[in-house]
């Protein structure tokens, strides 16, 4: 084992930014873009995979590392990552755009 997998990630130093005024919405919206990511990153080795299966049933474990996509797999794997960022993403985004339209509407109740 690696000294790296051993020893937890430093967070960063400073303000953490926040994006929700509840400060467990804000850990769970994290912690779904990190699972995201990664789950972008195994897409894309399961498209490297089958793309190597179509030329060749035989290839090795260097052969997936190695591989680099063509222009049109890699518009792929782009469109498929920001539809995976958008459906992930919507319920928060919607939250956030109800919180602000809640706020306004008040603002402006407040006002008349």
């Amino acid at each position: 084992m690696t000294d790296s997998m051993r020893d937890p990630p430093q967070r960063p130093k400073g303000h953490q930014p926040y994006f929700f005024d509840d400060p467990a919405i804000d850990q769970l919206h994290s912690a779904l873009l990190a699972l995201t990511s990664e789950l972008a990153v195994a897409f894309d080795r399961i498209d490297t995979l089958e793309r190597l299966l179509e030329r060749d049933t035989r290839f090795s474990r260097a052969a997936i590392d190695a591989f680099v996509p063509d222009v049109a797999a890699s518009e792929q794997r782009a469109a498929r990552r920001t539809d995976l960022i958008n459906r992930v993403l919507r319920p928060f985004i919607q939250y956030r755009a109800d919180l602000i339209e809640r706020a306004r509407h008040t603002h402006q109740e407040s006002d008349a």
